[in-house]
């Protein structure tokens, strides 16, 4: 029997968070030639953010990466899990891995803030990627600004995981949190387009330059020891009575007429103003950048909660 956990304010339904399962003999060798991330960084006690990217160094879906009872786990966007899946497919077809959707068979619960604080010091989860698991509930710690924990449960062993009905917390404020930490989501709308220089994710800790070949690899090494990428992620904030700008919404340089980059993920902050991360030429930064159009909101650039090596 799972321990009963008390949720309070302080918590998020992440209704919009899928989960795969690859397994398999040949699974770590398998994701190890398909992801940017080491899987010998991966363990029972780390995970890592990681992507997967097609044979031009784009990515095609990011995610967190974790290992629990012999097998790995991606956590991702829902409506990018089919295009990862996908990708993936097409390769392990000649290896003894599967792949298997099952978001719906786990609970995905988000805690932030002081909620995290009590959890932590009781599963000792302090160090940022850590991996605890209790019973059948496992914790995964989220770098960033604001302390955040993912609780995973699976649903058929956890009749009691939570005590108490939690106030639902709308999913817009994790995804605030995310962009708070500078962590980008790939969607739909822009898979296939970005290097993950150009999404910062080498900053981030989600590509490894010494694990070997991977699908993409050669390109994204190149761009890392030899050039030097011509965009990169911003963190920007915007006034707008619209609705929320979808991922893909262009950017416009007001002083150039011209557009230079693209809306990755936005989140509303409070009333009409929202927090974004967008991908923008670098030399275009220090320009007046619109959302939209040229007579679109104007962006406010924001610092982001890491160094940026451009």
């Amino acid at each position: 029997m799972l321990e009963k956990i008390t949720i309070k304010n302080n918590a998020i339904d992440l209704i919009d968070l899928g989960l795969i399962r690859a397994s398999g003999k040949d699974a770590k060798r398998f994701l190890q030639g398909q992801l940017t991330c080491d899987l010998e960084e991966i363990n029972a006690n780390q995970s890592r953010l990681g992507a997967h990217c097609d044979v031009k160094g784009r990515i095609i879906a990011t995610f967190r990466l974790f290992f629990f009872q012999n097998d790995y786990y991606f956590l991702l966007q829902r409506s990018t899990l089919p295009l990862l899946m996908g990708s993936l497919q097409k390769y392990a077809v000649f290896s003894k891995v599967t792949l298997t959707d099952v978001s719906k068979d786990w609970y995905k619960i988000g805690l932030y803030e002081a909620t995290t604080k009590n959890l932590s010091t009781k599963q000792k989860l302090i160090h940022e990627n850590n991996l605890a698991v209790s019973d059948h509930t496992l914790s995964l710690s989220i770098p960033g600004p604001v302390p955040r924990i993912i609780l995973l449960a699976p649903i058929n062993e956890s009749i009691n995981f939570i005590e108490n009905k939690f106030e639902q917390q709308s999913i817009n404020h994790w995804h605030l949190l995310d962009i708070m930490a500078g962590i980008p989501t790939v969607y739909p709308e822009t898979s296939g387009q970005f290097t993950p220089h150009q999404l910062n994710f080498p900053e981030l800790g989600g590509v490894s330059f010494s694990k070997g070949c991977y699908i993409g690899q050669e390109i994204i090494a190149r761009t890392h020891y030899l050039g030097k990428s011509k965009s990169r992620l911003y963190r920007v904030t915007f006034q707008s009575q619209n609705l929320p700008p979808l991922p893909g919404t262009p950017l416009f340089d007001n002083d150039q007429k011209t557009e230079k980059g693209i809306l990755i993920m936005c989140a509303k902050e409070q009333d009409s103003r929202y927090q974004a991360l967008v991908c923008l030429q670098i030399q275009a930064a220090s320009h007046t950048i619109r959302l939209g159009s040229l007579e679109g909101p104007l962006l406010d650039f924001l610092e982001t909660p890491y160094s940026i090596n451009n």
